[in-house]
């Protein structure tokens, strides 16, 4: 019995990771996420995106990955709205980069990956 739990949860399962980027960071123009197994030294995936407007309130990115301990590393940037339009060729508001890391926990299902300060 102990066996064949233990390789169901080796198996890849559905998992959906929730980012709250528009609710967070309304000013976002690209976020970047990549997740893996804690202990590993390559993503086992991850996902990018462009905003020509306002981003979502709430993304959520499908993933087939077993259960278990993964670090998900988010990137967001911003820009600012309280920034001075720079000068020069590629003229516009000063971006801000924004990186968090989280350690969660998948066991299938949804799993809310904060992005504000002081999230855990």
């Amino acid at each position: 019995m102990w066996l064949g739990g233990h390789v169901m949860r080796a198996l890849p399962r559905e998992q959906v990771l929730l980012f709250p980027v528009g609710s967070v960071f309304p000013d976002a123009v690209r976020f970047d996420a990549s997740w893996k197994r804690t202990g590993d030294s390559e993503p086992s995936g991850g996902v990018s995106l462009s905003f020509g407007k306002a981003p979502p309130l709430q993304i959520a990115q499908h993933a087939k990955l077993p259960d278990g301990d993964y670090v998900v590393t988010s990137n967001i940037t911003e820009i600012s709205p309280f920034a001075e339009p720079t000068l020069g060729p590629s003229a516009g508001h000063e971006r801000v980069e924004t990186s968090i890391e989280r350690r969660v926990t998948l066991s299938g299902g949804e799993t809310r990956i904060e992005l504000s300060a002081g999230g855990f």
